[in-house]
């Protein structure tokens, strides 16, 4: 039972079920800080399994030294370069997040030809590639979605940020191509994946093929339904597969992905050990993959503090980064681990040594330099520490202290998480805001500004126009609005406020430029469209002509 829930998906096939039963409610789980923890107790110790495979023994650093030095070292340099470069910085996060559901229906097909394998079936060739296939093609119609001229059928993970300074490069294939394309991706799929279940069928029994099934079912609901789906708009806007969700819907994706992960290298790194054995790995494992989280954060932060460097990229800019550069580090080590195992060009890229014992059986090959895998898992042991009361002190002292109105001991709790050295821009913005709430506007302009030193997000800038406009500073809140249009051009308040304020000043031309801008962006809301049609007889009554009535 435990390889069908967590390694072949069913896992996320029950919290999809929840999700469709629940509708947007079940993101009220957020608000308990489960998913930090889960993301720290999931996603962390899955690179850090990778990284244990490559790195932990000396015969297997050497083996992989062309991924584990060389190719670690321009990753990682394209990192630090990024974060000076937004250019090299964006097509950082685009490599990442078109690679990133490539590797995830890797592994998928990866553990479905093992479970038939497994069973005893016979995979001929067509069968084989067949299967293949449809893990392809369900992979190209995320590309699709993600890479679309107009952005619709929008993969969860291409938005992981708002308002920074890096950007998804997307390929912007033309409407009707990519209509073309789109439909007849899927209508391949829908063939292929046919074609290889009935051939399936016909060699063994629905049961024995169930673990199979499985995957492609958890790979359809991953990837091939939510791109059709908020394509023709199946399920509403705010079920698991609409756009409203789908960012917190990628979340249990990833999750799935990461546990089916740590199921697959846990057995074959622990397979002969009993509960403390895997206790042991997964430990280390969470250590190396908090090491590898935080350290190039800490690298550039006292770079930055000792003003020897220091680019445009701050706060979440920098995370954004290198959560880029981990995941590519990641996928490259575990395609060379899982891909190149035999082979011509296997055998150029990974050297392997035998050292055999006097009656020839392989020798356990050493460790090696304990001392610095040592320093590894403290420095990683301490992140997570970190990470974890970070978490408790957010959601068990600042988040009721914002709850009940308690600006000192908000105040505390930010302090707290300053030292722990995970305060971040939107602790300070909520703060600020319950400062403003109390009419505290000076203790409210402090806590933006903290804000703004650690991310300049439209956000802040929003709440910056706000306090500026209830102290009778209308030049500053109009620069404030612009600043937040400059890090968000669809920023609806942004661009209401905006031309509200040119209406105000008997600028309706302006006016009207924001405002229908405004109206393009949320074209069912009644606010904006009243104020477009006052910008437009305004425009109308200085130019003597009645506007438009054609005009939306």
């Amino acid at each position: 039972m435990s390889d069908l829930v967590l390694g072949c998906g069913l896992g996320y096939g029950l919290v999809f079920v929840v999700l469709v039963l629940s509708g947007a409610e079940l993101s009220s789980v957020s608000k308990l800080g489960l998913i930090p923890l889960i993301s720290l107790f999931t996603g962390t110790p899955h690179y850090g399994a990778t990284l244990l495979r490559v790195y932990e023994q000396r015969s297997e650093r050497r083996a992989y030294a062309v991924f584990a030095v060389w190719i670690t070292a321009v990753v990682w340099a394209v990192f630090y370069l990024g974060l000076y470069a937004p250019l090299v910085g964006s097509l950082l996060l685009t490599v990442y997040l078109t690679w990133s559901p490539w590797h995830y229906s890797g592994q998928n097909y990866g553990i479905a030809l093992m479970f038939l394998r497994r069973r005893g079936i016979d995979v001929t060739p067509t069968i084989k590639r067949l299967l293949h296939a449809s893990f392809v093609l369900s992979f190209g119609l995320t590309i699709l979605a993600i890479h679309g001229g107009s952005g619709g059928g929008e993969y969860a993970a291409v938005q992981p940020y708002r308002g920074g300074i890096f950007h998804l490069m997307r390929l912007g294939i033309p409407s009707p191509a990519w209509e073309v394309l789109f439909v007849g991706l899927g209508g391949v799929y829908v063939v292929t994946l046919a074609a290889a279940a009935v051939m399936l069928l016909r060699r063994a029994s629905p049961g024995d093929l169930l673990p199979s099934a499985t995957l492609v079912l958890t790979q359809m609901l991953w990837f091939s339904l939510p791109p059709l789906a908020r394509h023709w708009g199946l399920l509403g806007d705010n079920g698991p597969l609409g756009g409203n969700s789908a960012a917190y819907a990628f979340f249990w994706v990833a999750t799935g992905h990461t546990v089916q992960y740590l199921w697959i290298t846990t057995y074959y790194a622990a397979r002969d050990g009993g509960l403390r054995v895997r206790g042991r790995f997964f430990a280390k494992a969470l250590a190396a993959g908090s090491f590898i989280w935080s350290v190039p954060a800490l690298l550039y932060s006292l770079s930055v503090e000792g003003g020897r460097f220091g680019g445009p990229a701050i706060g979440p800019d920098v995370g954004v980064l290198i959560a880029a550069a981990v995941n590519i580090h990641h996928f490259i080590l575990d395609g060379a681990i899982w891909k190149l195992r035999d082979g011509r060009v296997a055998r150029v890229l990974i050297r392997r040594e035998e050292t055999p014992a006097l009656d020839g059986t392989p020798v356990e090959p050493e460790s090696g330099r304990p001392g610095l895998a040592g320093a590894v898992y403290a420095v990683g042991a301490v992140a997570t520490l970190a990470v974890i009361g970070a978490i408790f002190v957010r959601d068990g002292m600042l988040h009721p202290a914002l709850r009940s109105g308690d600006l000192r001991a908000a105040h505390v709790a930010l302090d707290r998480l300053e030292w722990i050295g995970h305060d971040g821009p939107d602790d300070y913005r909520k703060v600020g805001n319950l400062a403003f709430q109390q009419k505290r506007y000076g203790e409210a302009a402090g806590y933006y500004r903290e804000s703004l030193e650690r991310h300049r997000s439209a956000e802040t800038y929003l709440a910056i126009a706000r306090l500026a406009r209830a102290d009778g500073r209308e030049d500053d809140a109009i620069e404030a609005w612009k600043q937040a249009l400059a890090r968000n051009p669809n920023q609806i308040d942004a661009l209401y406020q905006l031309g509200l304020a040119w209406l105000r000043r008997g600028e309706p031309e302006r006016a009207l430029e924001v405002l229908e801008h405004a109206a393009a962006v949320a074209p069912q809301d009644q606010t904006v469209v009243a104020s477009l049609e006052r910008a437009r007889q305004r425009v109308g009554d200085r130019s003597g002509t009645s506007p438009d009535p054609e005009r939306p």
